[in-house]
């Protein structure tokens, strides 16, 4: 009964999740600013219901199988775009960037089984979710700098009468430092996580492998746009960038068969 109620609220959060992506791309002429966040914010707290209810089910956090990951990581990642759309209503056009990317996950995670899992032992530590949660700040922070930056090489001056090229590229910018930040954390804590769970801070495993390669594309990306203010060619670094972190999340843990592996 808990598992149907939790896939109930699950569908139901989908449901407004789509009805607000299509609103995004109607725009405002059709629909408010204020009814896109409304339909949004109904759809996250019911996927907040619906991992609540998993936690509470399963006895652990939602971040072991494919299923788990791909729903916790809507959730941070669409919680993360209320509060952009909320705090910066002047770049909300940006947000139809990013939609086909939440959309993807979204269509994923309806296929994909949602399966029971258990806590491996070397996965109880407090450890393990300072490394989840500042992974989840980074993927956040990398998507809305990705947005950000890639509005602002294709201005739609047309919808967005207030568009500042240099304002939003500057904003990109600061995302960005802060996904920086967030993933050295993440990369940290994760080295900690795994001494107490398999005896070494590193082993140059796949996911390791990858995540580090992220990390140095943050670097270059940073250093090359504090040089250069060509606008196109930070888009498309900074979307390199997010393909890299999104096959890190995604993608190596589920085809590795280092420790890592998800547990599908």
């Amino acid at each position: 009964m808990e598992m149907l109620d939790e896939q109930f609220f699950l569908y139901t959060a989908c449901i407004f999740y789509a009805i607000g992506f299509i609103a995004i791309y109607l725009n405002q002429k059709h629909f408010p600013h204020n009814y896109i966040i409304y339909v949004s914010l109904f759809g996250w707290l019911s996927h907040t219901v619906s991992l609540g209810l998993r936690w509470s089910r399963v006895g652990h956090g939602p971040f072991i199988n494919l299923y788990e990951i791909l729903s916790s990581n809507i959730w941070s990642l669409m919680l993360c775009l209320l509060l952009f759309m909320q705090l910066a209503k002047q770049y909300r056009h940006m947000s139809r960037y990013i939609v086909p990317v939440l959309a993807l996950l979204v269509i994923w995670l309806l296929i994909t089984t949602p399966r029971d899992t258990y806590l491996p032992p070397t996965y109880n530590t407090i450890w393990l979710y300072f490394h989840v949660f500042s992974g989840k700040f980074f993927l956040g922070l990398l998507m809305l700098a990705t947005g950000m930056a890639i509005y602002g090489a294709v201005p739609s001056r047309a919808i967005d009468k207030s568009f500042s090229i240099p304002g939003i590229q500057a904003l990109s910018y600061r995302f960005l430092a802060f996904a920086f930040c967030f993933e050295s954390l993440m990369l940290f804590f994760g080295a900690i996580w795994a001494q107490d769970a398999w005896g070494r801070y590193w082993s140059w495993d796949p996911l390791e492998t990858w995540a580090f390669l992220t990390w140095l594309s943050l670097v270059l990306v940073l250093h090359w746009r504090a040089a250069s203010s060509r606008h196109a060619i930070y888009a498309l670094l900074v979307l390199g960038c997010f393909i890299l972190a999104f096959l890190t999340f995604f993608g190596v843990p589920f085809v590795s068969t280092a420790p890592h592996k998800g547990m599908i």
